[in-house]
Parts: structure tokens; C-alpha cells; sequence
């Protein structure tokens, strides 16, 4: 990388770390990545829908797709899972309107057929279509041939291919458009080591799946550049989230590892995916109830994800790293520049507030607690970039506040921007509860 590259406002300590931590961020990012690559494996006697979950998570770690449209991807698979299941089992209202399924059909022949028309859709050959072909056949294998099974095979992919029609029309594989980047203070810039340009503007024009528009719940206005809390907050993160000499415990350090879900894992939303299948065998939640449990939690993380970009783009406001070293007296005397400072993490290419891992743990987090009655759930999470780690939770919004916490010691963003993005995540997941797959009452 060629000094001419750096902001003239960078000192040369900083210029040769940024050398040394491009190489050794790299380096890091090989071993967690392959640390990732073992697959994830169905439990004994999981149902239909965790099985195709565990498939679209395996297709989203290879695939290797950015988190957001893992997110959207995810929700379009399980929004065709569960209108293919309760096309037949009549438990929840369908997402998409649908011709009444044929008599005698099998609900997990209608789900095989579903996943795996959007697993071919949407992931194709990113991913290993051997074994998402080889799931079906041992998908059809488990279940009695005849006309019920091919019936329900049949509506399934039919199922797959409305709600593949409908996202096919929001907007979410449009190309970005305009400059986003400013040298006004308090606004967003490329970071480095890559200088990377804005990612993914375009989607705060995606149509969500189930919230009115991507504006919906935009966060407050974020603090000011020439506050003293905004100084206060880049104060902690300079404290913190330092790649040296930062003031953090062993175990801080490996939350921002262990909830990173950067491209070569499942995703972060694709990580409450695995929370979702633990908590699903532990209340042995139905075909159907898991269905809607799966698509409601996508619904939520991936509308959470419009959502923050919705703001993120709104207000374009600058990462920590940025600010730290560029925000001078003269703006905001509170604030002292530290011209070497270097994140512990590669800082990403958007703005700052909110923040995207918070959104979804706020959604995630949220939805499961309005779908099993509490928070108060005890579960064990598990990362695939960091095998062996096992980390403990007694309730659904500790996890959540832990992912948030993450980022700031991960010094990639300010607690603000960290809390507002959980905040503005648990304000969708209540809507898409409220507002979508209603339960209908029991058939007699």
C-alpha cells in the first residue's frame, strides 16, 4: 500500500501499523475462516424445517455472501418453507396468498420442495449444489412414496416459486448509485486499510418483507459531533477497542470474534438461526410451529436489516476510527485526536450509526421471546469461527446486549450506535410479530 493512499492527517507510526495489520488481519481472517468451513449437521430426529435450515445455513458459509443478503436470502427461504408447510397444515396465515394444496398432501414433501427450489434460486452455484440435490433425495427417500408425497413436493415448489416472484420485484439486487463519502466532520469516509466505498446503499430502497417501508422506525438523530457525549463515546472506543494496549478482558476480546459472522460463516443472522434451532428442539416445537418460528425470525432480521441501512444512510455518520484520529479541538473540544489509533477490528464500509450486528440481535433476540412467551431462555451459542467456545446465556436480550458490546470492543462503533441498532431491531421484530402469520384457530 503506497503512503499516497492515506489521509495526510495519518502519523507514520500509523501508516507503518496499518501496513502490519492489513497483512495480519488478512492472516486472521484466513484461520477463522477456516476454522468455519466445517459443515453444520442436522441433530437426530430434527424435523423438516430444521433440516433445510441446517442446508441454507451450510449453502450460506460457502457461498460466502455478504451478511445482508445472506439475511434477505434466508428470509425468502423460510418465507416459501412455511407457506408450503401451512399451505396443507392450515396452522398460521401464509405470507403469500395461495390456491388451496391438493388433498393428501405431505407437509415435509412441500417443504423439501420449497427449500430446495430457493436454495437453487437464489443460492445456484455459489454454493455446493450436490448436497443441497442429495438433501432432497434423502428428504423424499424418509418419506412413503405415492401421490401424496408427489403432491406435496409439487406444492411446495409452487409455494417457492410465488414467493420467489414477489422478492424478485423489491429491489434488492439493484446496483448501487451516487457518492457517499464527505470530509465534513461527523460524516462518513472510507476507512482504512482498504479504503473500501460505501457498501450497499442501494438497499434502503429494498421493499421489506413484512414493515410499511425501510424508513419505518429510523433511529433518533445521532449524537452531535461537537457534543461531549459524542467525545465520551470515542473516548471509550479509543479505550477498549484498540488493536494495542486496549483496555479489555480476554473475554471482551472474544466476543468480538465469536459474534463477527463475517462472509465464510453462517452470518450473523444466520447465527441466531443455530440459537433458533436450539431452542426449537428445546420446547419440540411442530413442523408448523417451526415453520412460523423460522420465518418470523428471518422476517425480523432481515427487515432489521433495511431498516439500519435505512439510517445508516440517513444520517451517514462517521466510524469511530475515523473520528478518533481526525476530530479536532476546534470542533469538538472535548475530544483529544489520537492519530495512531487502529481498531481491534477492520472497520466496515458504512456508516457508523446504527449498527447492523445490533439490529439483528435486537430482532432476533426479541422475535424469539414474543414466539416463546419469555426472554428468560437458557441456551448454550456456539461459532463456527471460534470451535470449542461455548458461551452460556440465561435470557434471550443478554446475548443481544453481548452482540451489541462486540462492535464497541471490536472498536468498529460507538455504544450509541451499537444500542440504538438494538433498539431499533427490537422495534421491528415487535411489528413483524404483530403483523405477520397469524395463528388460526385449531381445525376441528
Amino acid at each position: 500500500m503506497r503512503d499516497a493512499t492515506f489521509p495526510a492527517s495519518f502519523s507514520s507510526r500509523a501508516r507503518l501499523h496499518l501496513r502490519v495489520a492489513s497483512v495480519a488481519g488478512r492472516c486472521l481472517l484466513g484461520l477463522l475462516l477456516f476454522a468455519a468451513a466445517g459443515k453444520t449437521v442436522a441433530a437426530p430426529g430434527d424435523n423438516a424445517v430444521l433440516q433445510w435450515n441446517t442446508e441454507a445455513l451450510n449453502a450460506t458459509r460457502i457461498a460466502r455472501y455478504p451478511v445482508q443478503i445472506a439475511a434477505f436470502h434466508l428470509a425468502t427461504f423460510h418465507a416459501a418453507v412455511h407457506d408450503a408447510i401451512v399451505g396443507i397444515t392450515g396452522t398460521s396465515a401464509p405470507w403469500q396468498p395461495a390456491p388451496p394444496a391438493p388433498a393428501g398432501a405431505l407437509p415435509e414433501a412441500a417443504a423439501a420442495g420449497a427449500a430446495h427450489t430457493v436454495l437453487r434460486a437464489l443460492w445456484g452455484p455459489s454454493t455446493d449444489l450436490r448436497s443441497v440435490d442429495l438433501a432432497l433425495e434423502r428428504a423424499l427417500g424418509a418419506l412413503p412414496a405415492g401421490e401424496g408425497r408427489d403432491r406435496g413436493l409439487a406444492d411446495g415448489r409452487a409455494a417457492a416459486e410465488r414467493v420467489l416472484a414477489v422478492r424478485a420485484k423489491t429491489g434488492w439486487s439493484e446496483p448501487a448509485r451516487g457518492s457517499f463519502s464527505s470530509k465534513e466532520p461527523g460524516k462518513w469516509r472510507e476507512a482504512p486499510p482498504d479504503f473500501r466505498p460505501a457498501a450497499f446503499p442501494q438497499f434502503v430502497e429494498v421493499t421489506p418483507f413484512v414493515l410499511q417501508s425501510a424508513s419505518q422506525f429510523r433511529s433518533p438523530p445521532p449524537t452531535a459531533v461537537d457534543s461531549r457525549q459524542h467525545a465520551e463515546e470515542l473516548a471509550e472506543v479509543a479505550r477498549v477497542g484498540a488493536r494495542e494496549g486496549a483496555d479489555r478482558t480476554d473475554d471482551q476480546t472474544l466476543t468480538s470474534i465469536f459474534w463477527s459472522g463475517g462472509p465464510g460463516t453462517v452470518s450473523p443472522a444466520g447465527q441466531w438461526n443455530l440459537i433458533a434451532q436450539t431452542l426449537t428442539r428445546q420446547a419440540a416445537l411442530s413442523l408448523s410451529e417451526s415453520a412460523r418460528l423460522f420465518a418470523l425470525l428471518n422476517f425480523a432480521t432481515a427487515d432489521a436489516a433495511i431498516a439500519c441501512w435505512d439510517t445508516k444512510y440517513h444520517y451517514r455518520t462517521w466510524r469511530p476510527e475515523t473520528a478518533i484520529r481526525e476530530l479536532t479541538a476546534a470542533v469538538n473540544p472535548h475530544h483529544r485526536p489520537k492519530p495512531d489509533f487502529l481498531p481491534a477490528m477492520i472497520t466496515p464500509p458504512h456508516p457508523d450509526y446504527v449498527a447492523g450486528h445490533s439490529s439483528y440481535a435486537g430482532a432476533a433476540a426479541r422475535l424469539l421471546a414474543r414466539v416463546l412467551g419469555t426472554d428468560a431462555v437458557p441456551f448454550d451459542a456456539t461459532a463456527k469461527g471460534v470451535p470449542g467456545v461455548i458461551r452460556h446465556f440465561t435470557k434471550l436480550s443478554d446475548a443481544s446486549r453481548e452482540v451489541s458490546m462486540s462492535r464497541v470492543f471490536g472498536g468498529i462503533h460507538t455504544r450509541s450506535a451499537s444500542i440504538g441498532g438494538e433498539e431499533l431491531g427490537r422495534n421491528v421484530a415487535d411489528w413483524v410479530f404483530e403483523h405477520a402469520l397469524a395463528v388460526r384457530p385449531s381445525r376441528p
